[in-house]
């Protein structure tokens, strides 16, 4: 008993001890060492830069007038901003749905989200901001805005002038006054159209063809109660190359009426694709059933 009573104060003093020298170890650790907080860098100020445009261009039925674009641009890229008025002469509220890019060399670029194409009433114009997110690599005095899909017809509008050549797909259109007649038919050949797209059905055609479209009067010079039905039997068109074609077969495109006797009507239309870019001499082909007449016109 004597024994153990004796190691307890022993225990005490080294456990006291040890205590002493670990805060002593503690107490004599160096402090640490501040590290200094850098400076942040300012940002650099973006490069703004605007492209007055002013250019018109037609696709899909739509009437586009691209007004200006702005860059604001660092050493990263930046936004391109676009500024346009939307055109709808079509009697229907409509939605312009083609792709529009943004294009440099072989670099092409899509709009962002932000970008939305609004509605636009039947006959009224609406206004439209569609932007763009550019690398820094992009060259944006050299780019162009393209409109349409690859495989369509393409309007181009040039960033800057010069930079590379402008296409507008403005339609071509021409007043004629061209008469013949097939057996008891008589047709006035009076308006001729050639474009890159059918505004009814708000499409653009494909690169290798135009829509052209032919209005005239007919008049059935016969005394028949009945009348006569005039349909696309009744027309066809030669092409430059010499081969003969009907109207499109879309249900828009080929005037179908009964013509009244020694009546004249007005006002219908045959519409046709033919190979792009269109130009050449034509000729509209009228027939009765067992008689032909050719109306012959030329797209310059």
């Amino acid at each position: 008993m004597i024994g153990a009573g004796l190691r307890r104060p022993v225990a005490l003093a080294l456990a006291l001890a040890i205590a002493l020298a670990l805060a002593g170890c503690i107490t004599d650790a160096p402090a640490p060492t501040a590290v200094p907080t850098a400076t942040p860098e300012p940002e650099a100020t973006p490069t703004i830069t605007s492209y007055p445009l002013d250019r018109t261009v037609w696709y899909g039925g739509f009437v586009m007038t691209f007004s200006s674009a702005t860059s604001s641009l660092d050493a990263k890229g930046g936004p391109v901003t676009v500024e346009l008025v939307l055109g709808n002469p079509g009697p229907e509220d409509a939605t312009m749905d083609g792709p529009i890019l943004l294009t440099a060399g072989g670099d092409s670029v899509e709009p962002t989200r932000e970008s939305v194409m609004p509605l636009v009433a039947a006959g009224r114009v609406a206004k439209a901001t569609i932007a763009f997110d550019v690398h820094a690599e992009f060259d944006v005095p050299a780019a162009e805005i393209r409109v349409g899909r690859a495989e369509e017809h393409q309007a181009i509008v040039p960033l800057a002038a010069g930079s590379s050549t402008m296409v507008t797909l403005r339609p071509w259109s021409a007043l004629i006054a061209i008469d013949g007649q097939a057996g008891s038919l008589f047709v006035e050949l009076r308006h001729v159209e050639l474009r890159a797209d059918l505004p009814d059905w708000r499409q653009e055609l494909d690169r290798g063809l135009m829509a052209l479209t032919l209005m005239y009067h007919a008049t059935f010079r016969a005394d028949f109660s009945g009348g006569f039905a005039f349909t696309g039997a009744n027309v066809a068109l030669r092409l430059p190359d010499g081969t003969t074609i009907g109207a499109r077969r879309d249900g828009h495109s080929q005037s179908i009426v009964v013509l009244a006797a020694r009546a004249l009507q007005m006002g219908l239309q045959s519409r046709f694709e033919v190979p792009a870019p269109g130009a050449g001499q034509y000729a509209l082909v009228i027939t009765d059933g067992s008689t032909s007449v050719d109306l012959p016109f030329e797209v310059p």
